[in-house]
């Protein structure tokens, strides 16, 4: 029992106040509160916030004395790093132990009667405590659990692209090695971060799984990587085009996720959050889930089953209608009498886009390729080359002078083959000839990501373009909805999906040529296959704002010829120094005011 003395006036008081009120009064440190019996309730801790909604479940706090893991949706939500905090009426649990070995798994605050309060005072992230790998060894890397770190001077093992939910590894130069473990809701992961070369700093949470300590960073500043740049560029000036395999959608318990309305629900959230115009979708089993789907979108939505697909896994589309409009659809019957799994023929969906003002007619064949059976993997590789090839000669001759989009699962990579990586791509044919067609994941693949995320994961699902699209490319990635949805492979699908935008405003509705006149933009290019040096002639009609870019064909700026405020109309001649650029299709992008013009070239040597 303790006494605590009050001084009234002239009348002394004293008060008795048990171990269990006065702990109630005020805040213990989270050392303290960590060396509690597990299940117990930890009355009150009060902190700094390390980590907020940088990671998909799991926020941090810490004060002077040590770090903890909060498990708490409303938290992690509620608060921002650096942020003053109180947590009160929290139960202490453990994450992840090793089996039998208390004490091996990550500590964290949790429980339904947690209840938190923001300090109203200025925010104020905590400064990362230097700690080499060596320190985070054994049980000296307990003081360090959940606490903000840096580790000077390591290197990443790994090379490519980050991809998330994965463990990598860093090293020091004494060789010691630590695992970095990067959360899908950083975005680091959600962006697709490039993995630095060279010796970097690493910033992060401490973590510990079964046994094992990690490092997991939050920010690409993090790892030595520059701030992440926005894609601020609105909806309603794109089309977005998406692919993804939802297996099994409407199956039967025994195929696919067992929870089907959990995995309609998921797949409702990811289309909403993705907010593509058209949904390429394969393994589509029912027309019912299809249906359900659809009408839970925000908006108004259409969708199309091929339904003329004799097996159980079809393709299917789900547009908006507010944008698209159909048209026709139907298979391309192509191939011999095995071809496309004995009957998944491409399916096509011819339709009208309308957005900004820019207006174009595609057509969107949607792909789902024969999967390798371990029995059969020369045969089934072979019957993906023959698919392919009868398809590149099919769509060269019937849809040559059309703007055309090929895309979903390919159940091969563009890279080598999954049968065997020395083996040529079944993709070769589109591959091969880039005057008419660019595979677009093809870069995405060669930086190391991959959209099939189950038992080995590869780079499958590929989106292809006819040449004429490839001007308007303005980015194309692999969505991340590991980062907002949790066991996602167990409940919604095996595969990511990938997402193309367009630039649909201004140009769109004209094809690039030669020659391109506008109201207020004549350009022209020299040649329109060059080695080292190109000219671009650009003429304007009135004063304005003019903006000349060579971009990539994955929608990068990789020069600018010139950015200038332009008072009078005049004929500029802009040289195009190509020497520095690797071969491959570009694209001269002009944007006069709020008017965008664009010519393709080829880089040869």
């Amino acid at each position: 029992m303790k006494f605590n003395t009050l001084t009234i006036g002239a009348l002394m008081v004293v008060v008795m106040a048990s171990p269990a009120f006065l702990r109630a009064q005020a805040p213990i440190p989270i050392f303290e509160a960590k060396q509690q019996t597990l299940g117990s309730t930890v009355s009150k801790v009060a902190g700094r916030v390390t980590v907020a909604g940088q990671f998909r479940n799991t926020a941090y706090l810490q004060d002077a004395s040590g770090g903890i893991a909060v498990f708490n949706t409303q938290f992690r939500l509620g608060v921002r790093p650096g942020d003053s905090v109180i947590i009160e009426n929290a139960t202490l649990t453990e994450f992840q132990p090793q089996s039998g070995a208390p004490g091996t798994g990550l500590t964290q605050l949790t429980g339904d009667n947690l209840t938190f309060t923001v300090v109203p005072v200025p925010r104020q992230e905590p400064t990362p405590r230097n700690v080499a790998i060596s320190r985070l060894a054994g049980s000296s890397g307990e003081e360090l659990e959940a606490v903000l770190v840096r580790i000077r001077n390591v290197s990443i093992i790994q090379t490519g692209t980050f991809q998330g939910e994965t463990t990598y590894t860093i090293r020091d130069g004494l060789g010691n090695d630590l695992d970095l473990r990067l959360d899908g809701g950083t975005e680091i992961a959600t962006n697709l971060l490039s993995i630095p070369s060279g010796t970097i700093d690493v910033i992060g949470v401490v973590s510990q799984f079964r046994g094992a300590y990690q490092i997991q960073p939050r920010f690409s500043t993090d790892i030595g990587l520059p701030p992440v740049e926005r894609d601020t560029v609105n909806r309603n000036r794109t089309l977005d085009v998406t692919t993804w395999n939802t297996e099994w959608l409407g199956a039967d318990t025994t195929r696919g996720p067992r929870d089907k309305n959990r995995q309609i629900r998921s797949i409702r959230q990811v289309i909403d959050s993705i907010r593509a115009d058209v949904v390429a979708l394969q393994e589509v089993v029912t027309s019912e889930a299809l249906s359900r789907v659809a009408d839970s979108l925000s908006g108004s939505w259409s969708a199309i089953l091929a339904n003329e697909v004799p097996s159980d896994q079809k393709m299917a589309y789900i547009y908006n209608n507010q944008t698209i409009r159909s048209i026709s659809n139907g298979l391309a019957v192509v191939g011999a009498g095995d071809a496309w799994a004995n009957g998944r023929f491409p399916f096509r969906f011819t339709f009208r886009t309308d957005i900004a003002g820019g207006q174009r007619t595609i057509s969107a064949f949607n792909i789902h390729g024969k999967a390798t059976d371990s029995a059969t993997r020369e045969r089934d590789y072979e019957r993906r080359v023959n698919d392919f090839r009868a398809l590149a000669n099919y769509l060269n001759e019937f849809y040559s002078d059309t703007s055309v989009i090929l895309l979903g699962d390919v159940n091969d990579i563009s890279v080598g083959s999954v049968v065997d990586p020395n083996l040529p791509s079944p993709l070769l044919p589109f591959i091969d000839n880039p005057t008419a067609w660019n595979v677009v994941t093809k870069p995405l693949e060669e930086r190391g990501l991959a959209t099939y995320i189950g038992f080995n994961r590869s780079f499958l699902d590929h989106v292809i373009l006819s040449q004429d699209l490839s001007p308007f490319i303005h980015r194309t990635y692999v969505e991340a909805p590991t980062a907002y949805l949790s066991s996602y492979t167990a409940t919604v699908s095996d595969h990511v999906p990938v997402t193309l935008r367009l630039f649909a405003d201004g140009a769109f509705t004209s094809v690039a040529e030669k020659n391109i006149a506008s109201n207020n933009i004549n350009m022209r290019l020299a040649p329109s296959v060059m080695s080292e040096r190109g000219t671009v002639e650009l003429t304007i009609d009135q004063p304005a704002h003019v903006v000349v870019e060579v971009v990539n064909m994955l929608g990068v700026v990789v020069d600018v010829l010139t950015n200038e405020l332009a008072p009078t109309s005049a004929t500029r001649i802009l040289p195009l120094n190509a020497t520095a650029l690797p071969q491959g299709m570009y694209v001269v992008r002009a944007q006069v005011g709020a008017t965008t013009s664009t010519l393709p070239f080829a880089i040869s040597r």
